[in-house]
């Protein structure tokens, strides 16, 4: 009897544990920041560091925090002997109040000053203290949210000191870019603009494709494959004219298929830079695209070309700190189905 009750007992505490961890994990996960991209920028005669970071609101309510136009403000850096955040750029500016609605992500880049070169990977463990606004002021003894919230990135160097991307590290971004909401700035299509804004593929004017050799990424091996030639349109059935942004030259990235052993050709950019397309009511933008069948591919499989639509405010001339795969996970729109004869 007493080893029933023993076990009786342990089973409760067992189930109270674990109610009480799911229960501080969903409080902990209301917002969080995810490091995403790192870069190099040069700005006032000085060289950084970028860090682009993504605070998530995955709340059904609007979030109303301390922000401020230099993000650095925002952050803490754990010490480490190579960088640190550059508080330099931050002289005179002040906080403000920042919005963001519910199940949206706030874009932010911090900038790190290097104290010493590195010859190694180098994990940098970042914090952001959330703080509520209330009213006209913070008060940041009463409003604070969910005590730090933090994340890690690593940057890689080689011995030489000379900074680079293994193979891994985008295999981790792809991951955590997942978990990334739509930016608040993004327009997210409602189900009237998917009626709207349509996309079509004529099968008649495929053209005949050629026997290639392409690098497979996932595995890093080469193998034949079929590039055909198909001909898109994104048909503007408004009675606006549609803008949408783009790249200049690797406006590939924004397309793609629904199957995972047909894709989108790609190519290498000199200079590349976001650009805003515009379609007339009632016209459309036409586009010829070379898609890869890998040798997986048989006849008869079918298939829809997809597009990332996103839209362009009517007052937006410019993307500054724009990376199409911040976005191109949004706003999909396919095509009518394609067979492969």
């Amino acid at each position: 009897m007493k080893n029933k009750c023993a076990r009786f007992l342990i089973a409760i505490l067992f189930a109270i544990g674990l109610a009480s961890d799911s229960f501080a994990q969903s409080q902990k996960s209301l917002y969080e920041i995810i490091i995403d991209r790192d870069g190099f920028s040069s700005f006032n005669g000085k060289n950084y560091i970028s860090i682009t970071i993504f605070l998530n609101n995955n709340t059904d309510e609007t979030l109303y925090y301390q922000g401020s136009d230099c993000y650095n403000m925002l952050f803490a850096l754990k010490r480490n002997p190579f960088f640190h955040l550059a508080t330099d750029m931050c002289k005179n500016m002040s906080y403000s109040k920042m919005t963001l609605p519910p199940h949206r992500s706030q874009k932010m880049q911090v900038f790190l000053t290097m104290d010493k070169e590195p010859d190694k990977n180098v994990s940098l463990h970042i914090n952001m203290n959330l703080y509520k606004w209330s009213g006209n002021k913070i008060n940041a003894d009463e409003n604070k949210l969910s005590g730090k919230l933090s994340d890690t990135t690593i940057l890689h160097y080689n011995g030489n000191h000379q900074s680079f991307w293994p193979r891994e590290k985008f295999a981790i971004l792809d991951k955590k870019e997942q978990r990334i909401l739509p930016n608040k700035d993004i327009y997210l299509l409602t189900d009237a603009d998917r009626k709207l804004y349509t996309l079509t593929v004529d099968e008649k004017q495929i053209l005949k494709g050629h026997d290639t050799i392409v690098k497979v990424s996932k595995n890093n091996t080469s193998g034949k494959a079929k590039v055909v030639s198909v001909p898109v349109s994104l048909n503007n059935n408004s009675n606006d004219t549609l803008r949408f942004y783009s790249m200049t030259c690797s406006w590939f990235e924004f397309w793609g298929t629904n199957h995972h052993d047909i894709g989108i050709a790609d190519w290498a950019c000199d200079k590349n830079i976001p650009e805003i397309v515009t379609i007339p009511p009632h016209q459309k933008y036409k586009k010829r695209l070379d898609i890869i069948y890998y040798s997986a591919v048989k006849q008869g499989t079918t298939y829809q070309v997809s597009m990332s639509l996103l839209k362009a405010p009517n007052d937006s001339k410019w993307i500054w700190n724009f990376w199409p795969d911040e976005y191109v996970r949004f706003n999909r729109i396919g095509s009518n189905e394609l067979t492969i004869h």
